[in-house]
């Protein structure tokens, strides 16, 4: 996974989190748009530009699917979205975003917007304004997920101001989500509760203050997203070869986990890629051997198939940042105006996968 230097930061206009105004963005959106910050190419004057594509963006995220054209619309509309709520202006070589080079400038001055909202359940508005610094090393806490960078971006903001609280109510706010996934979300990132103080009322009920959050840099996803502990017996083959996997991006997203491990789920560009790309030993050993049993089968095709896409995807990217060096697009380069799609066709057979992996 790409990381970013700690010492490279972005800036996230606060009415960002400004829930129930036309400032709030969505968590994919401020993922978007604080990576796009750390995208900046080295020696542009203005340090508010950033030069990139469509595909460079999903490609840097690792947001790519099997459904190709549907993850461009999907950023589209985001690149839109932020578009239209001013914090991004858009300039393309050509008028179908995904098939030009995007020139995306910051707009500064949405750092200096204001903007309140109100609830039922809390005497004074919540106010929003400013701006936070995200650090390269924030940003790689977050894992290109835009959940986990909303949450890592607002206790940033707000467990910088003394004495601030972060009720559970704010979660689903800010998060745009239900009570109960707001919590999921916050438990699955670097964030540490600090419950608060219980104490008695004047009516003599026993109470308790409002929740506080710090950022630990140092905390373990994976020990945090620990699940209580069953009997040996009780854990399944999979739950035991998934504690000694070490790759965040197997741990963190089961489609990926399953699609390596699972002798009945098929294997697909972003299992491979993530497989390929992984440093973690047991991934490794369990995505050979799932190989293995398809070379045994004779459908040794279907690695063959995801490794000539991957090394066509590695070329376009590396073509794409030729020119993006460059700066100035030229005629020539009419190569990058047809849809990039893997010359590599999957065979029509379909292969049932249980007849032959253990």
């Amino acid at each position: 996974m790409l990381k970013m230097a700690k010492k490279t930061k972005a800036k996230l206009p606060n009415v960002a989190f400004g829930f129930g105004t036309k400032y709030h963005l969505t968590a994919d959106e401020v993922m978007v748009y604080i990576h796009i910050q750390f995208a900046k190419q080295v020696g542009l004057m203005d340090s508010e530009i950033t030069r990139t594509t469509i595909d460079m963006l999903i490609d840097d995220l690792d947001w790519w699917t099997s459904k190709e054209s549907r993850d461009r619309s999907k950023m589209i509309k985001i690149l839109e979205s932020l578009e239209k709520k001013g914090y991004i202006k858009i300039e393309s070589t050509n008028e179908k975003l995904a098939k030009g080079i995007l020139t995306i400038t910051i707009i500064a001055e949405m750092r200096e917007v204001k903007v309140e909202s109100s609830v039922s359940w809390k005497e004074k508005s919540f106010k929003f304004f400013g701006y936070t610094e995200i650090y390269g090393d924030d940003y790689n806490l977050a894992e290109k997920d835009g959940q986990k960078m909303m949450v890592i971006s607002y206790v940033l903001w707000r467990s910088g101001v003394e004495g601030y609280k972060i009720a559970n109510k704010e979660w689903e706010l800010v998060l745009g989500v239900s009570d109960k996934t707001a919590r999921d979300i916050v438990d699955n990132t670097p964030v540490v509760k600090i419950s608060g103080a219980k104490y008695k009322d004047d009516n003599g009920q026993f109470k308790q203050e409002t929740n506080s959050y710090v950022l630990d840099k140092n905390i373990s996803i994976k020990n945090k997203m620990k699940k209580p502990e069953h009997s040996a017996t009780n854990k399944s083959y999979l739950e035991k070869l998934r504690e000694n996997v070490t790759d965040v991006n197997v741990l963190t997203d089961d489609e990926v986990f399953e699609q390596i491990f699972s002798k009945n789920k098929f294997i697909e560009f972003n299992g491979y890629k993530v497989w390929r790309e992984t440093s973690c030993p047991i991934v490794k050993e369990q995505g050979e051997n799932k190989f293995a049993k398809l070379r045994e089968s004779g459908n040794e095709w279907v690695q063959e198939k995801l490794e000539n896409e991957y090394q066509e995807r590695l070329a376009h990217k590396r073509r794409i940042q030729e020119m993006m060096e460059q700066q100035i697009p030229s005629d020539d380069d009419i190569w990058y105006q047809e849809e990039f799609n893997p010359s590599y066709k999957r065979k029509e057979d379909t292969i049932d996968i249980s007849s032959f992996l253990d």
